[in-house]
């Protein structure tokens, strides 16, 4: 059991790691969307904000299931963690 619980804890930090990663990943290219002047590029870095934070979400999900709380209180995907049905 001591090996399982070893692991799990290496599965968890992995997946939090790389979350914190595309957390950076997202928040840069957030930047580079508001400071290129060119409208193509500036249009292709939201996008690419978008697709960190939904990768981001993602990794936090498997890492701490669905309904993955932030500060505010609000899911990952901006509700507060019930099932939408």
């Amino acid at each position: 059991m001591g090996t399982e619980n070893t692991e799990r804890s290496a599965e968890l930090a992995l997946l939090e790691g790389l979350a914190q990663l595309e957390d950076l990943a997202e928040k840069k290219t957030k930047i580079y969307s508001r400071i290129l002047m060119e409208a193509s590029l500036a249009q292709s870095m939201e996008a690419l904000s978008l697709r960190h934070e939904k990768r981001k979400e993602k990794l936090l999900g498997l890492a701490f299931g669905k309904g993955v709380k932030k500060k505010n209180g609000q899911g990952m995907d901006g509700t507060n963690g019930e099932d939408k049905e």
